[in-house]
């Protein structure tokens, strides 16, 4: 997946500004940062090239992500009817891509802390979209609306506040709270944390989980999105592939209960001659099945499924 033609022609002009910096010197910098400095309540975006690196680097993936697992969230018939949305972090705009590309008729309310990520957007979007100033730790959302989302944001924060911006958030929309982060044993734990608190307060997880109740032991759950890599992308990460494949974990909370009849895929298919073995997540815990030629059709099925399928 590649972001739209016209978003990479707007990322292009923004390498133009950071060219004469040392883009590898800046990568390393963000990197670092990021994998040692999140969950401590602060932006970890410090400058205007910071900023923009972000936005060739990153929001690619991220953009790729969100529209994987609101796609997929769809066909699932996990979510419907959304006319307005709020994407939280908004960061330069992966979120707001992502849902304009799936509908263009969608309302999509954006707050973003960051003053430097706030600027990337208005290049990217000519200032013609409105961008609201927002903490999430310390403001107060004021509307509501049909979904919520927020993508890479809780992990920067520390435990007590990453709950109680899932709190906010839920008071926040009428029926859908999407959160989507890095796929990672850390996050997954931060994850699972929230998903026992907001069931304790009587709210319902609808995916990806299908029981209440974990039964992976000293393991955890993660889902790809496969991210076509352009020769800006390749230079900002110093690679040489031409795709990478995003790891990501994501929730979806809401409000009423929802019936969990089917099995979701959560590893890749093991694939023998005769034999197709997935690892499903179902209302009674973790399971692993076979399928056989025996059943033609559910044979045909599982060979074809991929992690997050619902079978």
């Amino acid at each position: 997946m590649q972001l739209p033609l016209f978003l990479q022609e707007k990322v292009k002009e923004l390498y133009k500004e950071i060219q004469g910096s040392k883009i590898t010197d800046l990568q390393q910098n963000l990197t670092f940062k990021y994998k040692n400095q999140s969950g401590e309540s602060k932006s970890l975006i410090e400058n205007k090239s910071e900023s923009l690196l972000y936005a060739i680097s990153r929001m690619p993936a991220t953009y790729a992500v969100v529209y994987t697992v609101l796609s997929q969230l769809a066909e699932q018939n996990l979510i419907s009817d959304i006319e307005t949305v709020l994407d939280v972090g908004s960061g330069t705009g992966a979120g707001y891509f992502a849902v304009k590309e799936l509908d263009d008729s969608v309302n999509v309310s954006l707050l973003e802390r960051d003053e430097n990520m706030i600027e990337s957007f208005r290049k990217l979007t000519d200032g013609e979209v409105a961008v609201k100033r927002f903490d999430l730790i310390s403001d107060k959302i004021e509307e509501t609306f049909d979904l919520v989302m927020t993508s890479y944001v809780l992990s920067e924060m520390k435990e007590q506040d990453r709950l109680n911006s899932v709190f906010k958030m839920l008071d926040a929309t009428n029926k859908y709270l999407l959160i989507i982060d890095t796929g990672t044993p850390r996050v997954y734990e931060n994850m699972m944390t929230i998903k026992r608190e907001v069931i304790k307060k009587g709210y319902y997880i609808a995916a990806p989980c299908m029981t209440d109740k974990c039964a992976l032991k000293n393991d955890y759950c993660q889902f790809f999105a496969r991210v076509e890599r352009s020769s800006l992308m390749k230079q900002a990460k110093s690679g040489e592939l031409s795709y990478e494949d995003e790891k990501y974990f994501y929730l979806l909370i809401v409000k009423d209960e929802v019936q969990k009849d089917a099995e979701r895929v959560i590893r890749r298919p093991v694939i023998k001659p005769n034999n197709i073995e997935l690892l499903l997540c179902s209302k009674d815990g973790v399971l692993k099945k076979n399928f056989t030629k025996s059943n033609k059709e559910m044979f045909k099925k599982a060979k074809k499924s991929k992690i997050n399928d619902i079978i």
